[in-house]
């Protein structure tokens, strides 16, 4: 979930962004637009994970839209680990023509801030400590998107080709 859902003023003052002034360019082509680039914070918030990682949701504002989608993992991989990057665009969400250069931009750029390493994994263990207490107003959010899961799969349920199996005793699927 984003960070500022679940705190709105503290997102709103650490917010990372860039702002290029002239297009960038590589071999002559364009890699990327003059804009302001927007680095979003989303967490997870599973309750007992500790997976230690925040992705990115990255911003344009000229363009008005979520462009790229960048998973970082606090610690780099070991051996055993599924993915083998810490830093990588997340290939289920969303990317643009883009999201090659803002990767680039968020490790080589962004990243090199030491103290913005730090606050991402503050604000990591903040919504994590959050999800963990029950009395936090946040429990009203996850309760609601929560509901909101079980209602888009009920729907999506619905409107699958795929028929239920057949109920057992006296009625039968049509």
């Amino acid at each position: 979930m984003r960070f500022g859902l679940f705190f709105p003023d503290l997102a709103a003052r650490e917010r990372r962004s860039i702002i290029l002034e002239e297009p960038a360019f590589q071999f002559g082509r364009l890699v990327l637009p003059d804009d302001e680039y927007a680095f979003e914070e989303l967490y997870c918030v599973e309750t007992g994970c500790d997976c230690r990682r925040v992705m990115m949701n990255v911003l344009s504002r000229n363009m008005r839209k979520h462009i790229a989608t960048i998973n970082h993992a606090f610690e780099p991989p070991t051996r055993d680990d599924e993915v083998p990057e810490q830093t990588f665009l997340d290939p289920i969400n969303v990317q643009s023509e883009w999201s090659v250069a803002l990767l680039d931009i968020f490790k080589n750029l962004v990243l090199s801030d030491r103290a913005y390493r730090k606050r991402l994994v503050r604000h990591y263990r903040l919504v994590k400590d959050a999800v963990a207490d029950p009395a936090h107003p946040c429990q009203q959010l996850l309760r609601k998107a929560e509901l909101e899961e079980e209602k888009g799969i009920v729907e999506a349920m619905r409107r699958s080709p795929i028929p239920p199996p057949p109920r057992r005793g006296k009625r039968k699927w049509r």
